[in-house]
């Protein structure tokens, strides 16, 4: 993908903003950019260092062309933007990324296929239209087996079937369109990989293990995560072959899946910035903002080097009490925290980066002895 350099001092338009997104608008104005936010509702505690920031629903073509005329280039943060919004702000702008990337990634099949094409492991699965489908699939697939619409975006719904009576709880909810019906691969560890991409070359930051509850709600990430040599090698294929094939340049990641066998299986890929790669933030020399906005204005990829080992843990507004007495304590924890998070229990209040040693064991025992987390094991 051919482009000019953009250099400090020009605009840089970003659009499927989140948390996340006031440390990527620091690091563009650290580097001289100014900065202009496109977003569906107001989320000024995100938003208040950008020069300018306009709401608008993601259909308003109005408002879409008063943005992309802003703007020397436009990037999204996350992959919550439908891929036509990008195409009509192409017009206007440089989308340095590329656009290709979020159609895989937003069509499950696409996803599959340009995975099958590359040559990596993926759970089995077949396309349903109906409820019949599943029924005359199932067993092919076998249980557990998850449903999942075939579009992927913000407020979807997937179904968990466990067993034949599950089945007909999918009446209603598979009347809306052509789903997937995939094989839920029992697994032991989840892993993620996350790298940078300019097209040509590809830096990789060291892999990160995730640690989830119940309700799959992130709990921890740590990293360096330990695995057999040969397995992290194939990862390592795995993320370069999706870098040379994605047409994509920037920060994204590949979640993966292991058996209690030691199988390794893609979950998927998601280009653009995740709250689980904020573990770098304490543990590289480089960060994936920094990464991100190197990709978006033409410079080199800046070579990743781990520092230190660390864990990254989540705070829930329900823990709020409790953190703020190892807030106190603590002088090998840093903190951020969120404003304007609302009022659920679940709602993510902040990060804590742990370190200070290099055996992850230790650090995870600091943790478990404050009992902060005590309730999500």
């Amino acid at each position: 993908m051919g482009r000019n350099a953009i250099y400090p001092g020009s605009t840089l338009g970003i659009i499927g903003i989140n948390r996340n997104g006031a440390a990527l608008i620091a690091t563009a104005k650290k580097a001289g950019f100014n900065v202009g936010v496109y977003i569906d509702r107001s989320q000024p505690s995100v938003t208040k260092m950008a020069d300018f920031t306009i709401v608008g629903a993601l259909n308003d073509r109005v408002k879409l062309t008063q943005f992309g005329e802003a703007c020397d280039a436009i990037i999204y943060q996350t992959p919550n933007v439908d891929s036509r919004v990008l195409h009509y702000l192409s017009q206007y702008a440089v989308v340095p990324q590329g656009i290709n990337a979020l159609e895989i990634v937003q069509d499950r099949l696409m996803e599959r296929a340009f995975l099958d094409q590359v040559n990596i492991n993926i759970a089995p699965y077949v396309t349903v239209v109906s409820l019949d489908d599943v029924y005359q699939s199932i067993d092919s697939i076998g249980y557990p087996a998850l449903l999942k619409p075939i579009q992927r975006g913000i407020g979807e719904n997937s179904m968990l079937i466990e067993r034949q009576s599950d089945i007909t709880r999918a009446a209603d909810f598979i009347d809306t369109g052509t789903y997937l019906l995939e094989s839920w691969i029992e697994h032991t560890n989840e892993y993620t990989m996350t790298a940078a991409t300019d097209g040509k070359d590809t830096e990789i930051f060291p892999l990160a293990q995730l640690q989830y509850n119940k309700e799959r709600q992130l709990i921890s990430v740590a990293t360096p995560a330990s695995v057999h040599e040969d397995m992290l090698k194939e990862m390592q294929r795995i993320v370069k072959s999706v870098a040379a094939s994605l047409e994509y340049h920037g920060v994204f990641s590949v979640n993966f899946y292991v058996t209690s066998t030691g199988t390794l299986y893609v979950k998927n890929i998601e280009p653009g910035l995740t709250s689980i790669a904020n573990v770098y933030d304490a543990t590289a020399n480089v960060d994936q903002y920094e990464e991100q906005l190197r990709c978006a204005v033409g410079m080199p990829l800046h070579v990743i080097t781990p520092l230190q080992t660390g864990l990254l843990m989540v705070i829930r507004n329900y823990q709020s009490r409790a953190i703020q007495r190892q807030w106190l304590l603590k002088n090998n924890w840093k903190f951020r925290f969120f404003n304007d998070v609302g009022d659920s229990d679940q709602a993510i209040l902040g990060f804590v980066w742990v370190t200070g040693s290099d055996n992850l064991a230790a650090l995870k025992n600091q943790v478990d002895d404050t009992e902060v987390w005590k309730d999500q094991a």
